[in-house]
């Protein structure tokens, strides 16, 4: 059994603050783990297993000692789907409070802590991977698993990080084996680490060069069902055709989705232009020529793009997308830069007579300022139903519209208090027919008894 280990009282980098020393309990149970007296523990650096999850309280007055030992012996012999279950909306602070309560509540508070990793500095990020490289028992515990960030990205691509490190993180990543969903942030051709890892993938986010290695790690990965590429692409990179058989989710440059979505299930794309210039009828015209030879079908597709170029150019690109796929039902476009104008949203309704079946319609914008979060936005989408009549629900910003036959457009907020509204209204209008009918039977009583005849007899002489 390997145990979390302390670090320096003085530590800054630790998540649970500054340490305090406390003394060791004096109290000692059988089935109760004993605490260190040391400081606490960066819950992602373990020692050996001479250290019983030593480090993880500030003051070990917080432990509660007083607390009836048979309690605690019943609640450790709950199943252990079910203590997973309660401790799951725990902290890690908390996490790492409850590992020293007992053997059982520490063997559920190490799943807990290594099966989601979330994205650290370097220097913590550094000392996860040495304690999961050396402890494969706890690396199995990963499920999900966040690899670098935007200073990760920057350093990878000015060769800041040393040979060591990406040794360190290939021991690493193939002692997971149970690993379900990985976020690979580094630029550059960093996915030799990758190759020959146990797990297989059912979400991926990899920032690394789109070229040969990856794709020959990429056929290794025949569960992977959604996937974000953003690196930058090889030009002659071929991807087999037997890759990916379970891919139904695609985020990439037009490069990339060319390689990626001929020929294979994709249900939805979404086309990343990151230069200003990308958003032009050329560059759409050819993209959708190409994806769509999808055998999903293909069925949803959303732009991430900057809107640097005159309206008319942007609404030109937008043409181009019913061209080659006018059986889509979903469409979005998400402004990263510029602004959604109020000529871009008054000439929509030709663009979107041409689709066959859209019924969601979805637009961002990062620009507060632009005409899409201005409060006349709303009045264009009976507009854009009225080019579209299979349209069925319009996100704009925060808001999402929809169509009912008997309120209009309205947001689902308000259509959920209608539809409650109706509902209630339905039930009192019940409520009235069924106290008219027992007055009525009320009275069909009173008149029996003064007549003294049965009140069968009554009823078949009404009927």
């Amino acid at each position: 059994m390997v145990y979390i280990s302390s670090l320096s009282s003085s530590d800054p980098s630790s998540p649970y603050g500054a340490s305090q020393l406390a003394p060791r309990p004096t109290w000692h149970h059988p089935d109760r783990v004993q605490p260190y007296h040391d400081s606490l523990a960066d819950p992602f650096t373990f020692a050996s297993s001479r250290d019983p999850i030593p480090g993880l309280l500030n003051n070990y007055n917080d432990l509660s000692l007083g607390t009836s030992y048979e309690y605690t012996r019943a609640v450790s012999r709950l199943p252990s789907e079910v203590l997973d279950e309660i401790f799951s909306y725990a902290t890690t602070t908390t996490l790492a409070r409850i590992g020293v309560v007992c053997h059982t509540f520490q063997g559920v508070a190490t799943r807990l802590l290594y099966r989601h990793i979330p994205s650290l500095s370097l220097s913590r990020t550094t000392r996860f991977l040495d304690t999961l490289a050396s402890n494969p028992s706890l690396a199995a515990h990963t499920r999900t698993c966040e690899i670098g960030d935007a200073s990760f990205a920057d350093a990878s691509r000015r060769g800041l990080l040393p040979p060591s490190f990406y040794k360190l993180l290939q021991r690493a990543l193939h002692n997971m084996h149970r690993l379900t969903e990985l976020t690979f942030l580094f630029n550059g051709p960093t996915s030799h680490v990758l190759l020959g890892a146990p797990f297989k993938l059912t979400k991926l986010t990899a920032s690394c060069d789109f070229d040969a290695t990856f794709t020959g790690w990429l056929t290794e990965q025949s569960s992977l069902h959604a996937a974000i590429f953003c690196g930058n692409f090889t030009t002659g990179v071929t991807l087999p055709a037997d890759a990916l058989p379970s891919l139904r989710r695609v985020a990439a440059s037009p490069l990339a989705l060319t390689c990626v979505v001929p020929g294979r299930p994709i249900q939805e794309v979404e086309l990343c232009l990151v230069h200003p210039w990308s958003l032009n009828r050329d560059v759409l015209q050819t993209t959708m020529r190409i994806i769509s030879f999808s055998k999903g079908p293909l069925d949803s597709l959303k732009i991430i793009s900057h809107l640097a170029e005159p309206p008319e150019t942007v609404l030109s690109a937008l043409e181009a997308i019913p061209a080659g796929l006018n059986s889509i039902t979903k469409l979005g476009l998400h402004a990263v830069s510029g602004s959604i104008t109020d000529d871009i949203l008054s000439g929509l309704p030709p663009i979107l007579a041409q689709f066959s079946g859209l019924k969601s319609l979805m637009l961002f914008s990062k620009n507060r300022s632009d005409a899409l979060h201005a409060a006349g936005a709303r009045s264009l989408v009976p507009a854009w139903h009225t080019a579209c009549a299979s349209l069925e629900s319009v996100t704009l910003v925060g808001d999402t519209y929809v169509h009912n036959q008997t309120y209009g457009w309205v947001t689902s907020r308000d259509l959920t208090k209608l539809l409650t509204a109706q509902t209630l209204q339905l039930r009192a209008a019940e409520v009235c027919k069924r106290e008219v009918a027992l007055e009525d039977g009320r009275r069909l009583h009173g008149l029996t008894s003064g007549l003294g005849v049965e009140e069968s007899s009554v009823v078949a002489l009404v009927a």
